[in-house]
């Protein structure tokens, strides 16, 4: 799976420790969301924090940040970034073939939260299953 430009470009040199500790916060929440841990979410999620250039260390950072507080830091990312963090997002959602409602629900809190103006499109996905 090709990874957005969020993980690539310059920009995401810009972010501190903790902004990509809450990045993968909000992911970690997308993961959980479905109550199951599917192998190709861990698999893009190992992939971003390698990518973020977390070590294995961060993973306890991760977990110990409050979700809202990670969304006030995703608030005030400049919207590039904002538009990138929802592409990766998707990603999570999608990565396993199957669209969960509540996956969709946090990706749409976070999207109106953190005013990031890029809706979540169920209708490009018609092969995945629903749940």
């Amino acid at each position: 799976m090709e990874l957005c430009n969020f993980t690539k470009n310059k920009k995401m040199k810009e972010l501190t420790y903790n902004e990509r500790i809450a990045v993968m916060r909000i992911l970690q929440d997308i993961i959980l969301a479905d109550n199951k841990i599917d192998e190709r979410e861990q698999l893009l999620f190992n992939e971003i924090a390698e990518l973020l250039e977390l070590t294995q260390t961060a993973k306890q950072d991760v977990e110990n940040l409050n979700s809202l507080l990670a969304l006030t830091m995703i608030h005030d990312f400049k919207q590039e970034q904002k538009e990138e963090f929802a592409k990766l997002m998707g990603q999570m959602i999608i990565v396993d073939k199957d669209i969960n409602y509540n996956e969709v629900r946090i990706y749409n809190v976070v999207n109106e939260f953190c005013n990031i103006k890029v809706n979540f499109e169920m209708d490009n996905y018609p092969e995945y299953t629903r749940s």
